[in-house]
């Protein structure tokens, strides 16, 4: 079976988690951006990796974390929508504090939510039980 690895941000904890995979699954292939304005990452990534991952019959699983807008990718790469499909969440965005005394920018929250919806992720992983129930509750 072979892994597709997708990380729109790795750097930090993201590059750690895909670096601790790839030395755990045999056969993965990986694409990354790197660890750079995740805000234009998040909006632009799928775009980047639409172009850049080539189309194989070998993928049975795709990895990603929730920086990139896994509902874009698979709707421009449908090739992609047969793929097992695994979402990490490193930090919710919907919760997530506003470092300046500002209004929250939802489109990445929102992102997020249209990721993780039934249709797109087949496993949602996340770094805390707390984080993935506040997902939760915060969309109803």
């Amino acid at each position: 079976m072979s892994v597709l690895m997708i990380e729109a941000f790795y750097g930090g904890s993201h590059k750690q988690l895909l670096d601790l995979l790839q030395e755990e699954i045999e056969e993965c292939s990986i694409f990354t951006l790197a660890a750079k304005k995740w805000h234009w990452r998040s909006r632009t990534a799928a775009l980047y990796f639409m172009q850049t991952i080539p189309p194989s019959e070998n993928y049975r699983v795709l990895f990603t974390s929730s920086v990139l807008n896994l509902a874009e990718l698979v709707a421009l790469r449908p090739d992609l929508a047969k793929l097992k499909k695994v979402l990490y969440f490193h930090e919710n965005q919907l919760v997530y504090p506003v470092r300046k005394n500002q209004d929250r920018d939802f489109q990445y929250g929102y992102n997020q939510v249209i990721s993780w919806q039934h249709l797109w992720s087949s496993r949602l992983i996340g770094n805390s039980q707390i984080a993935l129930e506040i997902r939760c509750s915060r969309c109803q």
